[in-house]
């Protein structure tokens, strides 16, 4: 049974570096992974769970007298379920948004009945640090084909590491926040 579970929201931001510190504090969270997205918005990847890569993503670009509501994330297990669902929402004509293979995950992008942005993902055992967005098409292509081609590109991209070894390194960052913000308060 194909079963998405929410995992993170996307907000859009006036300051992202203003917005940072807050949730630092506030929520001991940290920050993951931070840079210029292919819009040329900078986007910060927060997260206080050491096994999701980010919980809150904040990204430039809201507009004045605009909500900061970018998308709700929704995980799946497995890439072959993800290829199941997007070619099942394409056949009852569900709006696919986008396809993007940032790496350390596959997503697509789709839009609810109103228009609201909605990313439903899958984890790779890879890490490879965000903004990144390959090229995919879970239309065309099967998760075994684009499962190989992320190997590929994982293996040609600098400073990247097994999912394993970054959750390590987030839980030690994750701890000293905590204790951080416990000797603060």
């Amino acid at each position: 049974m194909i079963d998405p579970r929410l995992r993170h929201l996307g907000i859009y931001a006036y300051d992202v570096d203003l917005l940072v510190p807050f949730y630092e504090r506030w929520f001991n969270m940290i920050v993951a992974d931070i840079g210029i997205g292919s819009t040329g918005d900078k986007v910060a990847f927060m997260t206080a769970d050491p096994t999701e890569h980010h919980q809150l993503a904040i990204a430039t670009g809201r507009k004045e007298n605009t909500p900061g509501f970018n998308q709700v994330s929704f995980l799946l297990d497995t890439l072959e379920e993800l290829v199941a669902l997007t070619r099942a929402m394409v056949r009852e004509g569900v709006q696919i948004l986008q396809q993007k293979n940032h790496g350390n995950s596959w997503s697509v992008y789709v839009a609810d009945p109103e228009g609201n942005r909605l990313e439903i993902y899958a984890y790779s055992t890879w890490y490879v640090s965000q903004p990144v967005w390959w090229p995919m098409d879970m239309l065309i292509s099967g998760a075994d084909e684009i499962r190989a081609d992320t190997e590929r590109r994982v293996g040609e991209t600098p400073g990247t590491t097994s999912r394993d070894a970054w959750i390590a390194d987030m839980t030690r960052r994750i701890d000293a926040r905590k204790a951080q913000n416990d000797a603060r308060n």
